[in-house]
């Protein structure tokens, strides 16, 4: 006579209960693991909100030297050139010349197809910086000052095509502004999803802990049965 086809049900009940029975014996292997997981959590989330308020922000200042004109199209003097000299000597005089500024740095460049001129120095405050452009910049002011009061004053008409002599002032049009923040203080993980995360990981780990320690038990009363038998 044909067997009727064995329910697995009963087995999978069984297995079923003997695992719940194997995560109530060892609770506490589950429940000290759960803690320690969470707590770990939690310390981590403490420590990154700690970082984040002491973190001090470094932002980049940024200063624009708009170069005047010798004529409509002709800078009274290019720009390489000034960049040349504020790297090469401006800036080195400054910093040697007042010691409140030579723990200060200053990067400058130039916007092509144009008369800007931009000084950048980063800091965590703005003390001091807009006083340490202003003298890097008051030399060149100076000077282009100087070149077109000499040429106005010799009455020189200079000729660059169809283009006559006319004369506007190099200025500085933004001094020591506060342009974007250059390097944050440490940004933590969402705090919530960290702590989420711990329990969700404590959980994990600790219903592994918890078959663990039922295995190295039962294992152990294995080999103490072969010792005795």
């Amino acid at each position: 006579m044909e067997q009727p086809p064995r329910s697995t049900y009963n087995d999978d009940e069984i297995s079923l209960v003997e695992l719940a029975k194997v995560l109530i014996h060892r609770r506490w292997w589950f429940l000290g693991t759960f803690v320690i997981v969470v707590l770990a959590s939690v310390a981590w989330v403490l420590l990154q909100n700690t970082e984040k308020q002491s973190g001090t922000d470094t932002f980049n200042y940024t200063t624009q030297l708009a170069v005047g004109y010798k004529t409509p199209s002709h800078l009274i003097e290019p720009l390489p050139s000034i960049i040349e000299q504020l790297q090469g000597a401006i800036i080195p005089n400054v910093k040697q010349k007042n010691d409140e500024f030579s723990s200060l740095s200053a990067k400058v460049s130039y916007i092509e197809e144009s008369n800007i001129v931009t000084i950048t120095s980063e800091s965590e405050q703005k003390n001091g910086i807009a006083e340490f452009h202003e003298a890097l910049t008051t030399p060149i002011v100076e000077r282009h000052e100087r070149l077109q009061r000499s040429l106005e004053n010799e009455g020189n008409i200079i000729f660059q095509g169809d283009q006559s002599l006319q004369l506007i002032p190099s200025e500085v049009v933004a001094l020591a502004v506060k342009t974007q923040q250059a390097t944050d203080a440490p940004q933590g993980t969402n705090s919530k999803l960290i702590l989420v995360l711990g329990i969700i990981l404590g959980v994990m780990l600790g219903i592994v802990m918890a078959f663990l320690a039922e295995f190295c038990a039962r294992v152990k009363e294995s080999l103490n049965k072969e010792k005795f038998s």
